[in-house]
């Protein structure tokens, strides 16, 4: 149940005259720390304050609809101030179970358009909204983004508008980003002592938006609809070839992805921030998603289905996958998760040779374990209805669609249609070769993660998932949804040992390092990368990790440092789970304060680096022990980690 209170008292006083004739309007957050300046006549600019420090400055925004360009020599016909508080359930959670939804809001009204603004007490946000039934092709949107001074970046670069939002975080003064390369969002910049977050939400029938460095302002750029298309990498993928002179057409009455500007005093705030789910649309009412399941996954691509110790010849074969699922039974987890190699390449209702996937559905479902499907998107959307069809005949719970490479109007369509077919089936999405989340899984709680990351997969052939770069995903890109990062590596090294193996990939950092993600990284479909075969050889960390929730009804950031260390606590009803991962080259100590736990008798079982760790990666520690006294001194080895288990004495 929603508890709301909405508050619109200034409605009819903001249409007045005094209010239309003023030049300057001023939003604030409930708290009244964040500021927003709207200067609403002529050309629309606002600016962000955080107290009394300017962050953005004068930001133009505008958008050309039909060759008219709303914001531009723009006559503000009236204003209308909301406000907001309520509690919002989160259909499948992610950090809570439920949010405050407290905001303040201003209206401004112009001929044709809307433009609206929220300011919460971690950030501020806009969006253009269409009156105009008539309205058709948006030609442009112009986005800037005018910081205040020359703050530090984090950023994921790339050189194209199609391309897998796969890379490392770049480093470095806002004047120095290079102009010839295009920023994936979400971003962050560093302006003295507060930290800025740029993200978008809401994004439906619309380009997701990249923004490019200029004279040290970040103005906005979108990927134009598709006109034509072309086959690339052997039929595996489809880029578009010519693009139209618009992003959408036939826009009508509607409103646009919001524009968000979140902001923080310590990097740890950054791990509860959920403005990006508050400011996407809500599901339709009565829409029934009680069926959605989160749970973990066993998957077997990582570790290229590389078993041994059996009877039988491991493969993509029917053997292989009964074999899988009665280790997922046994191991009391809820889906196995078939990748690539099921069907033939190109043909999805066409099975593999030595692959009979209805009797392995049947097989899975006598066992209670649930069947995930792979699929190159290509092969999906041309065979949409009688593969889904198909899947769902067999007992299918879910599919996972992989390289779309795009984030273009049509390709954000067809993720929207996914999610409406998958739906209409009661199956589960994974969207992998995928842009980033932007509060499409509010919609439909059936999308339960999406990669959009540089992640644990990539450990087959490059060494650029380094502990470091874990840090500052649990930061960065984690801010704007759940990630398919694939983590639960049994084969562990330091920068100095590491070897990219395909057949048989390891991962950077210690052992506890990979068992404290499943704390940290947030994913409601949670992957076990590696081998049955390496789990069963290390059976501590494996119990460990089969005891870790994959939703949250809480959670409560603890400390940590850009790129260095993060340390988080989560609650799972009574229950408490601490992960804390250190991404330097040094060991750390964290005295970790445990005032979150309400007053009782605890008892804490912890997985935590070996005294050796700093020299044999594998080298961890399971134990199980009373709690003593309000806090907890913990050392983690360089590219360490700490997980810890809190249940009632």
């Amino acid at each position: 149940m929603r508890r709301v209170r909405l508050y619109a008292g200034c409605a009819l006083l903001a249409l007045s005259p005094v209010f239309a004739e003023a030049k300057i309007y001023e939003l604030k957050s409930p708290d009244g720390r964040n500021q927003v300046e709207i200067e609403a006549d002529g050309n629309l600019n606002y600016s962000f304050l955080r107290d009394t420090t300017r962050l953005l400055d004068k930001c133009f925004l505008s958008m050309n609809v039909d060759g008219k360009e709303w914001g531009r020599n723009a006559k503000c016909r009236g204003i209308k101030r909301m406000s907001s508080d309520r509690t919002v359930d989160v259909t499948v959670p992610r950090r809570f179970k439920t949010l405050r939804d407290k905001y303040n809001a201003l209206m401004l009204r112009y001929k044709g358009y809307d433009v609206e603004f929220r300011a919460y007490d971690n950030g501020i946000a806009y969006r253009f909204v269409s009156a105009d039934p008539k309205a058709n092709e948006i030609n442009a949107e112009v986005v800037n983004y005018n910081f205040a001074g020359n703050p530090r970046t984090y950023t994921q670069l790339t050189d194209r508008l199609q391309q897998w939002f796969e890379y490392n975080y770049t480093e470095r003064e806002m004047n120095s980003l290079p102009a010839d390369s295009l920023i994936i969002l979400p971003m962050l910049a560093r302006t003295g002592k507060y930290d800025v977050m740029l993200a978008e939400s809401d994004v439906y029938d619309y380009p997701g938006l990249y923004l490019r460095s200029g004279n040290a302002v970040l103005k906005g750029e979108f990927a134009a609809y598709p006109r034509t298309e072309k086959t690339m990498e052997n039929g595996n993928k489809r880029y578009v070839d010519k693009r139209e002179t618009f992003l959408v057409n036939k826009a009508g009455k509607r409103s646009f992805p919001w524009r968000i500007a979140a902001v923080c005093e310590s990097d740890a705030e950054l791990l509860a921030n959920e403005i990006v789910y508050l400011l996407a649309s809500e599901k339709e009412r009565n829409t029934d998603f009680s069926w959605v399941k989160p749970g973990k996954v066993l998957w077997d691509w990582w570790n290229c289905w590389n078993v041994y110790g059996v009877d039988f010849k491991a493969g993509k074969n029917t053997v292989t996958y009964k074999y899988l699922i009665d280790w997922a039974e046994r191991n009391g987890l809820e889906y196995v998760l078939f990748d690539e190699g099921w069907s033939a390449p190109f043909d999805l209702m066409t099975l593999a040779p030595d692959v009979d996937m209805e009797e392995v559905c049947r097989y899975a479902a006598e066992k209670g374990v649930g069947v995930l499907l792979w699929t190159k998107w290509v092969n999906l959307d041309r065979q949409m209805t009688d593969a889904l069809d198909m899947m769902k005949k067999w007992g299918v719970k879910g599919i996972k669609v992989d390289f779309m490479d795009r984030n273009d109007a049509a390709m954000v369509n067809f993720y929207e249609k996914v999610a409406e077919e998958t739906a209409k089936r009661q199956m589960l999405v994974n969207f992998h070769g995928s842009y980033p989340p932007d509060g499409m899984r509010r919609r439909y709680p059936n999308i339960m993660t999406r990669e959009g990351v540089y992640g644990l997969e990539n450990n087959k052939w490059s060494d650029r998932v380094t502990p470091k770069h874990d840090v500052l995903l649990a930061y960065i890109r984690q801010f704007s949804g759940p990630m398919d990062y694939t983590p639960g590596a049994m084969l562990n090294a330091h920068e100095d040992k590491f070897r990219s193996i395909h057949d048989e990939p390891m991962s950077q950092g210690t052992r506890s390092h990979q068992v404290a993600l499943y704390v940290v990284f947030e994913s409601p479909l949670q992957t076990l990368a590696d081998s049955p075969v390496h789990y069963d050889a290390n059976a501590g960390s494996l119990e460990f990790i089969k005891k870790i929730p994959t939703t949250w009804d809480e959670t409560v950031p603890i400390a940590g440092e850009m790129g260095k260390y993060v340390a988080v606590a989560k609650r799972k009803s009574n229950d408490w789970y601490i992960g804390a991962i250190n991404g330097s080259e040094k060991p750390v100590h964290l005295d970790i304060q445990l005032d979150f736990l309400p007053e009782g008798d605890w008892v804490i079982t912890s997985h935590s680096d070996g005294v050796n760790a700093d020299t044999q990666a594998k080298d961890s520690k399971v134990e199980t022990t009373e709690l003593k006294g309000t806090s907890l001194s913990v050392d983690v080895a360089r590219g360490g980690g700490y997980a810890a288990i809190i249940t009632r004495k």
